[in-house]
């Protein structure tokens, strides 16, 4: 097959794609309505991702695996990011707790981040992921600490954007229900 040959065929399998991941984020919406009624927000299950990824891996080649894994880990990435959208949508006020009693200036441009995460591997540039896919860009991301006691690391973030935003809101809301501890703050 020529280059423009596989391409072609490529190019027939996304539609294909895309159909199954709209399928799978309808079923994520349900999964985010039972969510909401029943109270429990809590999206992120890393012991249940693992358990899937380790089942839907059994039967890929070696020389596959890691490409794959890191399609399936993004798809169940932006199935958590959509459903964490439509529980803030869903429930006025989710953002008020994180903020406290933190007044954030009209023109504030940047929001730092302290939380920590399970020390795993993919903790760090899950975080980067998710800032990226709610459309911010980071400033400055430093590693803080490294309890390998309680296997947690810590980072500081500054990310440049406004906490007045609605992106913003979501983007902190998933942070902090994905991390251990958490704490933010406008930048001016």
């Amino acid at each position: 097959m020529t280059l423009e040959e596989i391409r072609k065929e490529i190019d027939a399998i996304d539609p294909r794609i895309r159909a199954l991941l709209m399928e799978r984020l309808d079923y994520a919406y349900r999964v985010a309505e039972a969510k909401n009624i029943s109270g429990d927000l809590r999206v992120y299950r890393p012991d249940r991702e693992e358990e899937i990824l380790a089942r839907l891996s059994e039967k890929v080649p070696e020389s596959k695996k890691a490409g794959y894994l890191a399609v399936v880990r993004k798809i169940m990435q932006a199935s958590r990011m959509y459903q964490y959208g439509l529980l803030y949508d869903w429930n006025e006020g989710l953002f008020d707790p994180l903020i406290g009693d933190i007044t954030v200036p009209e023109n504030a441009s940047r929001v730092r981040v302290r939380l920590s995460r399970p020390d795993r591997p993919n903790s760090m540039s899950e975080i980067l992921s998710m800032i990226g896919d709610y459309g911010y860009n980071m400033e400055l991301m430093e590693l803080t600490e490294v309890n390998r006691k309680e296997g947690t690391v810590a980072f500081e973030l500054t990310i440049l954007g406004n906490l007045n935003e609605t992106n913003m809101k979501k983007l902190m809301f998933q942070l902090s229900m994905e991390s251990l501890k958490f704490s933010i703050e406008a930048v001016g």
